[in-house]
């Protein structure tokens, strides 16, 4: 895999998408069959011809979907209202870091910073506001984008375990652990099998069969011993890595609250009977479809959150579970105040209200994305794991 940056996309995207075919095609030469894991990191996070390489490009009406963050300032306004009730919750730290993972253009800790200098002063001056990303052409999109707030910025190319960044604060995340590779799983005659990736008669990019990894099969155990036997031809994902992420987000800040925003589902949805292809999707052009071995590096490769696994791995890491919510539950609630204050004060942005409502609105992004708060501090919520099915 290359290791040199280039400053920005291929100006012919198809070209990207030829050259990420190739690799794939010499991998399986040299390899035998790719798994589905191995596939989706390579097209999406290649540091030359990766999907996400190409940032702006990606979001928006001229992308191929659109996000909380792309609807408007309204939703950084509202994380702002949240990260201001855990600084007094912290005790108005001096310091105060917040550290977010999976940024993209940077668009969301500038609307949570611009919220912040204006509605809480006192918060802004002891922020120091901290981006993980390990791709050196999505950096200086970032840079760009926060360039009036260049004195709080600071990027990482990853969270190193056992070294904290600060004592104080809030990390985020923003639609990241969808967008974590995945292992792809199909159930047939009566066992498990991976869907790996091979190239057919035609020399063209096609998915087989492959026996579980001793490793994997004991990973998935708990969720196959869970729930009842699925009809032939299942298929759905999982997704590894979160223990990791897990605890490097405990390690980063010496108390903090951890933010997750993501599509999914609790691990009894996710793996229902029902969901006979899984939840794996492609974006492009804002068209949907189920192909990931078509026009890769092109499009955007996602697949649901299985919150159930999130929490699970929060908790392995001695996190405590203190919030889970719909988008439209979380932003009402914490948005409140912000809203009452625009009212009293006779000046209503009414632009802002109707992003609040798209960002709310049940058949729309209320209902769709989740919320999920973890603390390293505070005393567990009871709630919050019977709604996540996490056994006490």
């Amino acid at each position: 895999m290359p290791t040199k940056f280039p400053q920005s996309y291929p100006q012919i995207a198809q070209e990207a998408t030829l050259r990420l075919h190739s690799e794939v095609k010499d991998y399986i030469h040299q390899n035998g069959s790719m798994s589905f894991h191995t596939y989706m990191e390579l097209v999406l996070y290649h540091p030359e011809y990766g999907y996400y390489t190409r940032g702006h490009e990606n979001v928006g009406k001229k992308g191929d979907f659109f996000t909380s963050v792309s609807i408007g300032s309204c939703f950084g306004i509202i994380i702002a209202q949240r990260i201001t009730k855990e600084w007094i919750d912290q005790g108005k730290p001096m310091l105060f870091h917040i550290i977010e993972l999976g940024a993209n253009t940077g668009q969301l800790a500038n609307d949570i910073l611009n919220a912040l200098r204006k509605n809480s002063p006192e918060v802004y001056n002891s922020t120091q506001y901290h981006i993980i990303e390990h791709l050196e052409s999505i950096q200086s999109i970032q840079k760009s984008t926060l360039s009036d707030h260049t004195n709080q910025i600071h990027h990482h190319k990853s969270l190193a375990n056992n070294s904290p960044i600060g004592e104080n604060g809030t990390i985020i995340s923003n639609e990241l652990i969808d967008a974590f590779p995945v292992q792809l799983l199909e159930f047939n005659n009566n066992q498990w099998h991976e869907r790996t990736i091979t190239l057919s008669n035609e020399n063209e990019l096609d998915f087989t069969h492959s026996p579980l990894s001793s490793e994997l099969k004991h990973e998935i155990l708990p969720i196959t011993e869970s729930l009842p036997t699925p009809p032939e031809n299942y298929q759905t994902e999982y997704r590894r890595g979160l223990s990791d992420l897990a605890l490097a987000l405990k390690t980063a800040l010496t108390k903090s609250l951890i933010i997750t925003i993501d599509y999914g589902h609790t691990r009894s949805s996710y793996y229902t009977p029902s969901r006979k292809t899984g939840t794996l999707r492609c974006y492009h052009q804002h068209q949907a479809d189920e192909n990931p071995l078509l026009l890769p590096g092109l499009k955007d490769i996602t697949a649901h959150v299985d919150f159930t696994q999130l929490g699970n791995a929060f908790r392995n890491a001695n996190l405590y579970l203190t919030q889970f919510s719909s988008q439209s539950h979380y932003l009402t609630t914490h948005g409140t105040d912000w809203l009452t204050s625009m009212e009293k004060s006779g000046s209503i942005d009414f632009k802002l209200i109707r992003q609040f409502q798209t960002l709310t609105h049940p058949t729309t992004m209320g209902h769709q994305f989740h919320i999920l708060e973890a603390h390293t501090h505070c005393q567990e919520n009871p709630d919050t794991l019977e709604k996540l099915e996490i056994t006490h």
